[in-house]
C-alpha cells in the first residue's frame, strides 16, 4: 500500500466515524489550520503559479480568501515586499473580502499603484475581459523586467495576481494568435520576474493544458464532470481523481505536481470578514499610476 492509499484510507475512517470529531471540525479555525495556510502560501510564494479548482459553490472563492488573508499577515507584505491585484470578475471580493480597495476598470484611464487592490473587469465580452486583464499583466511584465535588469538579477519585490474565472485568459481555444503568446509566456514565465499567478476555475476542462502542465500546485474542491476527472487522473492519480468526487463544500486536495508523495487535505471553513468590507478607490488618494495601452490583438 503506498503513502498516498494510506492517507486516503486514514481520511475515509476519519470522515466516517460518527459522534465524534469531524473533518471540518478538526481544522475550522485552529493552529493547524493556520500553519497549513502559511506552508501553502509559502509554497506558493517561492513557485509562482497555483490553480484552485472546484465545482459552483463548493468554496473555491472563499479558499483563496483565506489564503490571501494569510499571504497579507506576512511580514513581508507589512514590509512592502510584495503587492497583490485581484482580478474580480464574479463581483464577489469587493463585497465579501476584507478591507482593501476595489476599482472598476472601465471607469479609469490609468491603474493606482496600491499595495492591494481588487479590479473589476465589468465587461461582458470575454475577449475584451482576456486583453484587459492580459494588458495589466504585460505591462507589469515589462516593468519587472526592467527591476531585474535594475537589481542585477534580482527580484527583490513579488506582484501577486488572483484571477477568477482563469480560463477566460488561459482557456483551450485562448493562446493562439499573438495574444495567445503573450497569455502563454506571461505564465510560463512570471515567476523570473517576482509574478505569482493564483488562477480560479469552476472546470479544469476549460484551462489549457499547455497553462495546466507548467502550474506545480493545484487546490482540487469537489469535481464531478467527466473530462475534469481524467484530467485529475492524469495530473495525479486515479484514487485522488475518485476522492475529488466526494468532497464536501469547502474541502479541497493540495497537490504538489513536482513532490507527488505531498498530498494534504485542508477543510477551508467561511470566511469572515468581521464587517470590514473592500472600499471604493477614491481618485486622487495617490497620485501616481500607469497608463492603460491597447497594444494586443486578437
Amino acid at each position: 500500500m503506498t503513502e498516498e492509499t494510506k492517507d486516503f484510507e486514514q481520511y475515509k475512517k476519519d470522515t466516517e466515524k460518527e459522534n465524534e470529531t469531524s473533518f471540518k471540525e478538526l481544522y475550522e479555525k485552529t493552529e493547524e489550520f493556520e500553519k497549513k495556510l502559511d506552508e501553502i502560501t509559502s509554497k506558493v510564494l517561492k513557485q509562482g503559479q497555483l490553480i484552485i479548482v472546484a465545482q459552483k459553490q463548493m468554496g473555491k472563492t472563499n479558499c483563496s480568501f483565506w489564503l490571501m488573508r494569510t499571504l497579507m499577515k506576512r511580514k513581508e507584505h507589512e514590509l512592502n515586499k510584495y503587492k497583490t491585484l485581484i482580478f474580480d470578475l464574479p463581483l464577489v471580493w469587493r463585497f465579501r473580502y476584507d478591507r482593501i480597495p476595489y476599482i472598476d476598470y472601465s471607469k479609469i484611464t490609468s491603474l493606482p499603484i496600491e499595495r492591494d487592490l481588487i479590479i473589476d473587469i465589468p465587461y461582458a465580452d470575454s475577449v475584451r475581459t482576456r486583453n484587459s486583464i492580459l494588458e495589466i499583466l504585460m505591462e507589469d511584465f515589462v516593468r519587472k523586467r526592467r527591476l531585474k535588469e535594475k537589481f542585477e538579477g534580482d527580484n527583490p519585490f513579488l506582484n501577486v495576481y488572483v484571477i477568477e474565472e482563469m480560463q477566460n485568459v488561459w482557456g483551450t481555444y485562448d493562446l493562439s494568435g499573438n495574444i495567445g503568446r503573450f497569455g502563454l509566456k506571461i505564465f510560463s514565465e512570471a515567476m523570473n520576474y517576482g509574478m505569482v499567478i493564483i488562477g480560479i476555475t469552476q472546470r479544469l476542462a476549460d484551462v489549457s493544458t499547455k497553462i495546466i502542465g507548467r502550474a506545480r500546485y493545484l487546490l482540487i474542491g469537489n469535481l464531478n464532470e467527466d473530462n475534469d476527472i481524467r484530467k485529475i487522473t492524469r495530473i495525479a492519480n486515479k484514487q485522488i481523481a475518485e476522492k475529488v468526487k466526494t468532497l464536501r463544500r469547502g474541502e479541497f486536495i493540495f497537490l504538489d505536481r513536482e513532490n507527488p508523495d505531498y498530498i494534504d487535505m485542508v477543510y477551508f471553513p467561511k470566511f469572515d470578514n468581521e464587517g470590514k468590507k473592500p472600499y471604493p478607490y477614491q481618485n486622487g488618494k495617490n497620485g501616481s499610476g500607469y497608463v492603460k495601452k491597447i497594444f494586443l490583438s486578437s
